[in-house]
């Protein structure tokens, strides 16, 4: 929900929407569920409006070997209406993944993503002016791996929101945590820092002490893959709710500081998404608003499916 989509509603924010087509192209008639399928496992998809069409960057997942390097890159592909997808190539070298929203400040297009799977992982960016030709990644918000509550010194995850000359960063890192039976598990828990430094080399942590927000009752094993919008009078985050049980969650804010928890999003299931769903991407359709998500079905495979809502809240998978 994203009351505008990652992309559109920040770039309005920095007055900048023009930037990009007053609305996005309409689907391809006749989609269904998984829109795209893939030899490569797809991945935490971002989607970015252009001019005739979607730009969608996601991980790419390339063979068995979840563990190597060389087996992940953030990779860019372009779609006119979900029923093809063209022009595909890696912007990132081999050792990075989960792409976040793509924004438009001080002048130039930011991706913010992470290394992984080689420990410890950090954030990264790559800049570009054209959306073409992307810069190597570079490191920022290092010192977020140093925050007491992230004793696994890893921080993954970033989403960017612009908001007039601050940027907010949202990322992920992680603790042993004790559930309600007393049991030990890694958590992943969410910290918040913001700059205006248009070099992003000089950062407020506002969560220094404690994250925003993770380990819980309906969550014992913490969230991921936040995003953040404008809606109304207030902004929304969406965002996958636990790991082993995966869900998504909303939750909502006046200033981006303070969170209300509002619970789950119910999702019908399909088979595409049958052993797991999750890293949701919103923007805005006409007077409704369309979610792009990964889902992993049975056999592991995951793939990219799409979903519409008259609200942000209910939400109705295309058909199967």
């Amino acid at each position: 929900m994203k009351l505008r989509t990652r992309a559109s509603a920040l770039l309005a924010a920095s007055g900048i929407a023009a930037a990009l087509p007053a609305a996005p192209a309409p689907l391809a008639a006749g989609l269904r569920n998984p829109v795209w399928v893939s030899t490569d496992n797809l991945r935490d998809p971002s989607v970015l409006v252009v001019e005739g069409g979607y730009q969608v960057f996601y991980s790419r997942l390339v063979g068995p070997n979840w563990a190597s390097p060389d087996s992940w890159t953030i990779a860019r592909a372009f779609t006119r209406d979900f029923s093809r997808f063209e022009d595909i190539t890696d912007l990132s070298p081999k050792g990075y993944a989960s792409p976040g929203d793509v924004v438009q400040w001080h002048g130039r297009w930011l991706l913010p993503y992470q290394s992984y799977p080689a420990q410890p992982t950090r954030l990264c960016v790559s800049e570009s002016h054209d959306l073409k030709s992307w810069s190597a990644p570079r490191v920022f918000l290092a010192e977020a791996a140093e925050l007491p509550w992230n004793t696994y010194r890893r921080v993954i995850d970033p989403t960017f929101v612009v908001e007039g000359d601050t940027l907010h960063c949202y990322f992920v890192g992680s603790a042993d945590v004790t559930d309600a039976a007393g049991k030990k598990l890694r958590a992943n828990l969410l910290g918040h820092a913001i700059t205006r430094d248009p070099a992003l080399a000089r950062w407020e942590i506002l969560s220094r002490e404690a994250p925003l927000l993770g380990h819980s009752a309906s969550a014992p094993d913490g969230v991921e893959n936040v995003m953040v919008l404008r809606t109304g009078d207030h902004w929304t985050m969406i965002y996958s709710e636990g790991l082993a049980r995966q869900r998504l969650a909303l939750a909502t804010s006046r200033d981006l500081r303070r969170w209300s928890l509002e619970g789950p999003i119910e999702i019908p299931r399909q088979k595409w998404m049958a052993r797991k769903y999750g890293a949701p991407f919103v923007w805005r359709d006409g007077d409704g608003w369309r979610m792009i998500l990964m889902g992993e079905n049975d056999q592991r495979r995951t793939t990219f499916g799409l979903l519409s809502s008259p609200d942000g809240r209910r939400w109705t998978p295309l058909p199967e």
